[in-house]
C-alpha cells in the first residue's frame, strides 16, 4: 500500500546544529501514527516541514504519490494538511462557530450568526462538541473544549492529514479523555493523523504505528501493538531507562515540618488543610482547575488569598510575595516555565542564581565568582551541563529548561520545594531525571509538594497523596493505597453523582 504522505532523507539544519539527518517518515491512509523523541531530536522540526512552516530542508516530500514543496502553511493546507499547535489561535470573545469560520475558502461572504452556528454543528459533532452551544463564547468553554474548537476549525476545511501537536500537554485528565476520543473517531472516519506527544500512556492508547526520532535521525516505524514503555522509551533513548520513578518507601512521620491551615486562595471554594513532613514528597491531584495550581502559588506568597497560615520553622505566617517565601527557606516552580520560571533571554547561570542574589553579591553588586561558583554547583547537582551556564536559558531543550526552572531553588538551600507540573512538555529522559532528584532532594531531608494533572506521575511520584475536585479538598491517600483508579475516582467523581443519577450524567 503507498502511504498517502511519505518523506524520504530529510536533512535540516541551523547553523552548526543538524536538526534532522536523513530522516524518514510515513503516513498511511485512516491510521494514526505516534512521533515521538526526546526534546530536541527533531519532532518540531519534522512538524513544521510537513505542515508547511519550514521549506529549508533537503530530501523528499510526496503526498499521493506527487512531489511536493510548501513554502507556507497556507500551501499546505490547500493541499489537505492541517496542524493543531499547542498554542490556540482561537479569538476566546467571538463565538465557537465565527471561530470555525475564521478563515479559508470555505467561509461564506454574507452569513448571519445562526447560519454561521447550522454550519457549524457538523463540525462540533465530529470532534464530540454537539452538546455546546455553537454561538457560545469560546472563553466560556474549559482549556479542553477550545481545543476540540480549534480541531474543528481545521476539519472544517476538510483536510486529509491532521497534524496533533501535544494536544493534551496542558490539559486535566477529563478534557484529555476528550481529545483521545476525537482522535478515535476521526480515524474511524478515515482521516489520517500525526499525533505528536511526551505521555507515553496516549501513545499507547490511540497509535497504530510509532515513528521514534532520535539525535535527528528516525527509527523505522513500529507497530504500537508490538511496543511497550520500556521497549518504545529504549528506542528513544538509544539505551535502557530504567525504572521511570524511584523506589518509594512509607515513611515514618513524626513531626510535620510545615502545617497548612486555613488557606484560602481566589478560586478555592474551600479552605485547605494538610501537613507535610520532613523526606516526603507530598502530591496534591486534581483537574485543571481544581485548586490544586492556586493552593501552591498561595503557600509561595504568589496568588491572592482571602486568609489562611503556615505553621513553619517556629512561627505562623503566610506570604505575601515570593520575596517572603524565599527568606524563609520556600521555593517555588510554577506551571509556565516560560512565563515565570526562567529569563529566557539571560544566561543560564544568572537564572541559576537568580533566587540567591544576596549569596552573590556585596552591597547590591554582583561578585562574579561567587555568581559563578554558585551556579556551577547548582549545575552539577541537577544535571545542567556547565558548559552550557553563558548560553540563554531560552537555546535550550524543554527538559533542560525544567531542570534549570527546577535546579535554580538549591541556590537557596530550600527547606519546602513547591512544584506545579514538575514535567510538563518533557522528554522521558529528563522526566527520570528530575524525579531522581526531587526524590534525592526528600531524602535529604526537604518537603516537597508536587501539584499534577497527569495520573501516570501523580500514581507514581508521591509517597502521600491530598485530592482535590472543583475547588474542595476531598480526601488523603496514604502510600499502601495508591492506585490510579482511586486517585482517578476522588478527582473526577468523588460524591459518586454518575452513580447516584445513573445515565443522566456521563
Amino acid at each position: 500500500m503507498q502511504p498517502l504522505l511519505q518523506l524520504s532523507d530529510i536533512n535540516r539544519s541551523y547553523g552548526a546544529i543538524n536538526a534532522l539527518v536523513g530522516a524518514q517518515f510515513e503516513l498511511r491512509r485512516g491510521e494514526v501514527m505516534g512521533l515521538v523523541g526526546e526534546n530536541g531530536a527533531g519532532k518540531s522540526t519534522m512538524v513544521k516541514i510537513i505542515g508547511g512552516f519550514d521549506s529549508g530542508f533537503t530530501g523528499d516530500y510526496q503526498m499521493n504519490g506527487e512531489k511536493l514543496k510548501f513554502h507556507n502553511p497556507t500551501h499546505a493546507e490547500k493541499a489537505g494538511i492541517a496542524i493543531a499547535q499547542q498554542e490556540l489561535s482561537l479569538i476566546k470573545t467571538m463565538s465557537v462557530a465565527e471561530n470555525i469560520f475564521l478563515a479559508g475558502e470555505g467561509v461564506p461572504i454574507f452569513a448571519t450568526r445562526r447560519t454561521l452556528a447550522n454550519k457549524a454543528k457538523p463540525f462540533m459533532e465530529e470532534v464530540g462538541l454537539e452538546y455546546i452551544d455553537p454561538l457560545r463564547a469560546v472563553n466560556r468553554l474549559s482549556v479542553g473544549e477550545q481545543h476540540l474548537v480549534e480541531v474543528a476549525r481545521l476539519l472544517a476545511h476538510d483536510p486529509q492529514v491532521l497534524i496533533l501537536d501535544e494536544p493534551t500537554a496542558a490539559l486535566g485528565e477529563t478534557d484529555s479523555i476528550r481529545i483521545l476520543d476525537m482522535v478515535n473517531r476521526l480515524r474511524d472516519r478515515g482521516k489520517s493523523i500525526i499525533y505528536v506527544s511526551h505521555r507515553m500512556d496516549e501513545i499507547f492508547k490511540i497509535c497504530d504505528r510509532i515513528t521514534v526520532l532520535r539525535d535527528g535521525e528516525s527509527q523505522d516505524p513500529r507497530e504500537a501493538k508490538d511496543l511497550n514503555v520500556e521497549s518504545l522509551v529504549e528506542l528513544m533513548l538509544g539505551r535502557e531507562l530504567g525504572n521511570m520513578f524511584p523506589k518509594r518507601v512509607a515513611q515514618s512521620r513524626r513531626d510535620p515540618l510545615m502545617q497548612v491551615r486555613d488557606l484560602w486562595p481566589d478560586g478555592v471554594l474551600e479552605p485547605a488543610n494538610f501537613d507535610i513532613y520532613p523526606g516526603e514528597i507530598l502530591g496534591l491531584a486534581g483537574q485543571l482547575g481544581a485548586g490544586t495550581a492556586e493552593i501552591l502559588a498561595a503557600m509561595a506568597g504568589a496568588a491572592n488569598t482571602r486568609g489562611g497560615k503556615l505553621i513553619f520553622d517556629g512561627r505562623e505566617f503566610l506570604p505575601k510575595r515570593p520575596k517572603e517565601a524565599i527568606a524563609a527557606g520556600i521555593g517555588y516552580c510554577s506551571e509556565d516555565r516560560k512565563h515565570d520560571g526562567l529569563f529566557l533571554g539571560r544566561p543560564i547561570f544568572e537564572n541559576l542564581t537568580a533566587p540567591a542574589l544576596k549569596a552573590v553579591s556585596t552591597g547590591g553588586v554582583i561578585a562574579p565568582l561567587r555568581e559563578q561558583t554558585l551556579a556551577a554547583e547548582t549545575a552539577v547537582n541537577f544535571t545542567v551541563d556547565p558548559d552550557r551556564l553563558p548560553q540563554e536559558a531560552g537555546v535550550l531543550s524543554g527538559g533542560n529548561q525544567q531542570k534549570v526552572a527546577l535546579g535554580k531553588w538549591l541556590s537557596i538551600k530550600p527547606k519546602v520545594i513547591l512544584v506545579n507540573e514538575p514535567t510538563r512538555g518533557v522528554d522521558v529522559g529528563a522526566r527520570a531525571e528530575i524525579y531522581l532528584k526531587l526524590r534525592e532532594l526528600a531524602d535529604q531531608g526537604a518537603s516537597i509538594v508536587v501539584a499534577s494533572t497527569d495520573l501516570y506521575e501523580i500514581t507514581n511520584l508521591p509517597d502521600r497523596i491530598i485530592s482535590f475536585y472543583r475547588g474542595i479538598q476531598i480526601g488523603e491517600i496514604e502510600l499502601a493505597d495508591i492506585t490510579s483508579e482511586r486517585i482517578l475516582q476522588q478527582i473526577t467523581d468523588p460524591f459518586n453523582e454518575t452513580g447516584r443519577h445513573g445515565e443522566m450524567v456521563k
